[in-house]
């Protein structure tokens, strides 16, 4: 289905954007940010009623080709200048999310529901590294949260590294960086490059996480109120970040802040 039928499906203004002969295969309708990264569609438009520019980071993370702001919502002009900045298309529709995804699927836009990741299991002991990113992450400071993945996605996808893998290493990656953002006083994110796979740490110096299983069950949050209305603490940041990598570690202390250490293969081995 091109974006052109989407825009006449939803009866959608463009916001920005004039390539609307973009072939689009899925869609995803969400208002938390962990179900949008948690989503694993290809060649996708994003229908949210988000309108703050972590939207588009997240986005953009994801790769999705472009954004519907559904009820009338309206994002301010630093958030399409964000956009313009990334490449993406922005419409808007006064259809509710619900009745704007059910207008699509019934106008044929199903895509495949599969959601797979085989895990591996290998030595990378003596695997020498290729590349080292380092990037400092301040706590509570949303105005430049995301930077890190996205600098480091940008870097990635310059040096060729296959758009799909890339995907997930910038989701795992967001979701780390947007939890020291949200609940520590301050971190860091890592990226080593080996001929093998990507690992990406971070740590943070915070309160800590005095139970890890608890913790890791989707849905279980701490996160105050004024995040679950930006849209992310829906408990979902430790088990996406699980979900798409190859290997996944963390470590806490409580009262000095917690490590996450999480391997992706860059093929299948």
């Amino acid at each position: 289905m091109k974006l052109e039928d989407i825009k006449n499906i939803l009866k959608a203004d463009i916001l920005l954007g004039e390539n609307l002969d973009l072939e689009i295969e899925n869609a995803c309708g969400a208002e938390l940010i962990s179900d949008i990264l948690s989503d694993s569609k290809k060649n996708a438009v994003l229908l949210t009623g988000l309108t703050h520019n972590q939207i588009v980071k997240t986005a953009f993370m994801s790769d999705f080709k472009a954004i519907i702001f559904v009820r009338g919502k309206m994002p301010g002009r630093e958030v399409i200048d964000l956009a313009r900045e990334y490449g993406l298309i922005l419409l808007r529709t006064l259809y509710p999310l619900y009745e704007s995804c059910g207008l699509l699927f019934e106008a044929g836009l199903k895509g495949d529901i599969k959601n797979k990741y085989e895990m591996k299991d290998v030595e990378e002991k003596d695997l020498a590294r290729a590349m080292e990113l380092s990037y400092d992450v301040v706590g509570g400071d949303f105005n430049t949260a995301g930077r890190a993945t996205e600098q480091a996605k940008k870097i990635f996808r310059q040096i060729g590294i296959d758009p799909s893998i890339l995907r997930r290493v910038s989701i795992a990656a967001y979701e780390a960086e947007m939890n020291i953002v949200i609940h520590a006083f301050k971190g860091k994110i890592t990226f080593n490059l080996t001929p093998k796979y990507i690992e990406i740490i971070a740590e943070d110096e915070g309160p800590g996480i005095p139970d890890i299983d608890l913790a890791m069950q989707e849905g279980y949050s701490t996160a105050p109120a004024y995040i679950r209305e930006m849209g992310f603490g829906a408990g979902m940041g430790l088990p996406n970040m699980k979900k798409f990598s190859d290997k996944f570690e963390i470590t806490s202390v409580v009262g000095k802040g917690t490590k996450v250490r999480m391997i992706i293969y860059l093929k299948n081995i």
